[in-house]
């Protein structure tokens, strides 16, 4: 493996990367016991377009596949799972250790995802619940607390949720907000 800082991550780049070395790896690691049904969480930076040529169509579907991409809410990176949970985790991993370069930068990196625990993704959709009660609360901004529900000790205790109950006012007054924001004027 050759590792190669890019100046500039544009379309070009993306397109190459999802053709030549992403849908590839995809496709030549996916166990067979699997369906073929693939959804990638795609966000909204800008060169980071879906490409809609036929070579990429083609791509997508190729050796029984169906990849497709699902972009996460814009602005929005309480409600992406991946900034939420599982990269926050490898960066905590990785922030222990301090690499001289770009390849023991990528060399810890693996090494943290490798360490990663995937029972912590169990986790994952009481937190993702919490943070959508406090968006509710917050008019749809972002000025809340971050909601710390220590899912450990709940889980020790035999009391972890699998759905966080929200209060019914809630979502009424999150609904009336949003009935007067799309009101048209007259």
């Amino acid at each position: 493996m050759v590792t190669k800082a890019l100046q500039n991550v544009n379309r070009e780049v993306i397109r190459d990367m999802l053709l030549n070395k992403f849908i590839p790896a995809v496709v030549s690691n996916w166990p067979e016991s699997l369906p073929k049904n693939v959804i990638i969480q795609w966000d909204n930076a800008m060169p980071h377009q879906i490409p809609r040529y036929e070579e990429f169509m083609a791509t997508r579907t190729a050796n029984g596949f169906n990849i497709q991409f699902v972009f996460q809410p814009a602005q929005s990176p309480d409600l992406n799972v991946l900034d939420l949970v599982l990269f926050r985790s490898i960066q905590s991993l990785q922030y222990q250790s301090f690499p001289k370069n770009l390849d023991e930068l990528v060399e810890k990196v693996i090494e943290s995802y490798n360490t990663f625990k995937p029972e912590v993704n169990k986790y994952i959709s009481v937190t993702l619940q919490r943070f959508m009660i406090k968006i509710l609360k917050a008019q749809g901004g972002n000025k809340y607390n971050i909601p710390h529900m220590n899912n450990k000790k709940l889980e020790n205790m035999g009391i972890l949720p699998d759905k966080v109950k929200v209060q019914k006012e809630v979502v009424l007054e999150a609904i009336e907000y949003l009935n007067t924001m799309f009101r048209p004027t007259p």
